[in-house]
């Protein structure tokens, strides 16, 4: 297994797609633990539950 994540990071377009999706997960898990103001968590939380989508 290991070899294959060697063998995935020397072919160079595979190696940029990787670091781009790790790149934005760093970004997205980031971006989502700073808050936001004036938002009502209570609120956002029942929104969330009462939703069947999110």
């Amino acid at each position: 297994m290991l070899q294959a994540v060697i063998n995935a990071f020397k072919i160079p377009d595979l190696r940029r797609k990787i670091l781009f999706t790790l790149a934005m997960l760093v970004i997205f898990r980031f971006i989502a633990s700073v808050p936001l103001p004036n938002v009502d968590r209570a609120g956002l939380q029942d929104y969330v539950a009462d939703n069947q989508l999110l």
